[in-house]
């Protein structure tokens, strides 16, 4: 099980839902991470209770984008203090909407996808 659980942390898939930048104090330091909600299946309201694993920016592992959130779908975003953690892409608002209705979290933020970040994603190299 040991050997399974090191190739899938090697080798899964799942859903960009967090960046923390690296931050550092006088007495310690992060590289930051990202956190993935692992696994292959469309984002639904179970996604959102499923696991989810962070891991460091200095990590020997390596990340591939296989798809990026297209114009016109909408990100529903949870607050945490600074930072903001992915819940749920849906196709377009009133999906978001009845998603944030059906789920009842709370400090919630519907972000847009626009086609100038598409556009900027696409001209900085960074498309899927």
């Amino acid at each position: 099980m040991e050997a399974f659980n090191a190739w899938k942390k090697r080798n899964g898939a799942g859903w960009l839902v967090r960046c923390t930048p690296p931050r550092s104090s006088i007495i310690w330091s992060t590289h930051g991470a990202i956190t993935l909600l692992q696994g292959e299946f469309p984002m639904d309201l179970d996604a959102a209770i499923a696991a989810r694993e962070a891991f460091p920016l200095d990590s020997d592992l390596a990340f591939a984008v296989v798809r990026r959130p297209e114009a016109g779908e909408f990100r529903v975003l949870q607050e945490y203090g600074a930072h903001s953690i992915l819940l749920y892409l849906a196709k377009n608002r009133p999906d978001a909407e009845r998603w944030v209705k059906e789920s009842g979290h709370i400090n919630i933020r519907l972000e847009e996808v626009t086609a100038e970040e598409v556009c900027a994603d696409v001209i900085e190299g960074r498309a899927a």
